[in-house]
């Protein structure tokens, strides 16, 4: 065994896992995961006191749910994508990331929520088409889009069969010589008929992964 020389206790190991206080909630993690924030990373290196609490946790001052967003970048190097596809981008929850960040020296987390590069992560393809047909309005799309359908009212002119044969009616090709027997001499009969024309919007969400991913250094 080892003899450290002093009455300094030698720093534990960075793959020895320690706990942080972070509000009301607990956090476990390993020393090296703490490397990417400057201020985590020299309160642990053994120079100064780093507060141990009688339990054995490290208390931190900040709010748990924006630190846990920090941490997972810290992890795993993911950057944070705050996003519902009603509400759209989360800025408030942006802002407390990144000024948590800055307190705790996370410079790369916070240079990638200045240049608001999360924008560039979601995007919205729209298309546009007009529906006649009922049946149009039926379809299975995928849980990335949502539709959207505007209703509007028009008055059309509708052929009418002189002999009332339903099949017929809006058709004039559809009518045979018994058809134009009945008829006459008279011209062909249109009514006004009010039709309903749809204005169906497809909107889909695209996410680019590789922003949340990407290695650019930003400072």
């Amino acid at each position: 065994m080892p003899v450290f020389v002093g009455t300094e206790t030698p720093h534990p190991p960075t793959s020895v896992p320690i706990i942080l206080q972070v509000g009301e909630q607990r956090f476990h993690v390993n020393k090296d995961t703490l490397s990417g924030s400057t201020m985590l990373a020299a309160r642990f290196s053994g120079r100064w006191d780093s507060n141990k609490q009688p339990d054995g946790s490290y208390f931190v001052d900040g709010d748990p749910e924006v630190f846990a967003h920090i941490l997972r970048f810290l992890r795993l190097g993911v950057y944070p994508l705050c996003y519902d596809s009603l509400k759209g981008h989360d800025y408030g929850l942006y802002a407390a990331i990144q000024q948590q960040a800055d307190y705790l020296g996370v410079e790369q987390l916070v240079a990638w929520l200045a240049k608001k590069r999360y924008l560039q992560a979601i995007s919205t393809e729209t298309k546009a088409r007009l529906m006649e047909d009922e049946d149009e309005l039926a379809g299975t799309y995928g849980s990335d889009v949502v539709m959207e359908y505007f209703p509007t009212w028009r008055t059309i002119k509708k052929y009418v069969c002189p002999r009332g044969i339903g099949k017929h009616y809006g058709n004039p090709g559809g009518c045979g010589k018994a058809c134009r027997s009945a008829q006459g001499d008279t011209e062909d009969e249109y009514e006004d008929c009010q039709v309903v024309t749809t204005l169906a919007l497809e909107k889909k969400t695209v996410f680019n992964q590789t922003v949340c991913m990407e290695e650019q250094e930003y400072v």
